[in-house]
């Protein structure tokens, strides 16, 4: 436990990294990194609670080299058992882009697995609500409909899925409504490390990618 935290505070740090060339951005810049802030803002981990655990804690690092409005930020993901195939979800985060702007999200969900309790199946489902306010520039609300299965390849797991994405907002540097609808296509694994699961993660489109590392401890 004392391991989980020192290493949700040390992402905490590294994420809160400033970037002076914010005011730089362009408007059509600006509009590209919605689906940025959308996807991290809908993030959450389709891996199942144990059968003896009840709540999840997941620290989901995020990077996004290309974006010049925020490159790094960590999402704080808790997940209550509801039922044995149906979680409650929440998330927060901040990540400062400068000393004037600040990225915050926050959000709820749910995730449900479908099946029989004696055999679990390898699909998952993800509904989740997320709002991101990037402060006197935009603000915009994103709803996800996410599909994982889970894929074993040479006695290692893996995750494949797709999320279906829509998001609008307001820009307010350019005072325009926004709306957009787009997928991303996800690949992820776990890892078991000293009683925490590591989670990497990789989401792509067409027109963007992005990487996320959760650290998730079960109660």
């Amino acid at each position: 436990m004392r391991t989980f935290l020192c290493l949700i505070f040390t992402s905490l740090i590294y994420s809160q990294v400033v970037n002076s060339e914010i005011e730089s951005i362009n408007p059509e810049q600006q509009l590209k990194d919605i689906k940025n802030f959308s996807t991290a803002s809908t993030i959450f981990s389709s891996e199942r609670l144990g059968k003896n655990k009840n709540i999840a804690l997941t620290s989901f690092f995020v990077a996004r080299n290309q974006s010049p409005s925020y490159q790094r930020a960590q999402v704080l993901v808790g997940s209550i058992k509801i039922s044995w195939n149906l979680d409650l979800i929440g998330r927060m985060s901040s990540a400062y882009s400068d000393k004037n702007n600040a990225l915050n999200i926050y959000g709820w969900g749910i995730s449900y697995k479908p099946g029989k309790e004696e055999k679990i199946s390898p699909w998952s489902y993800g509904i989740n609500s997320g709002v991101s306010r990037l402060y006197n520039i935009n603000r915009s609300s994103s709803f996800s409909l996410s599909i994982m299965r889970s894929v074993l390849l040479n006695n290692y797991s893996f995750s494949l899925g797709v999320s279906s994405i829509n998001v609008k907002g307001v820009n307010y540097s350019i005072g325009q409504n926004f709306q957009y609808n787009f997928s991303n296509f996800i690949i992820g694994t776990t890892i078991n490390f000293s009683g925490i699961k590591v989670l990497p993660n990789f989401t792509f489109s067409s027109n963007n990618s992005m990487i996320s590392i959760g650290l998730q401890k079960e109660f």
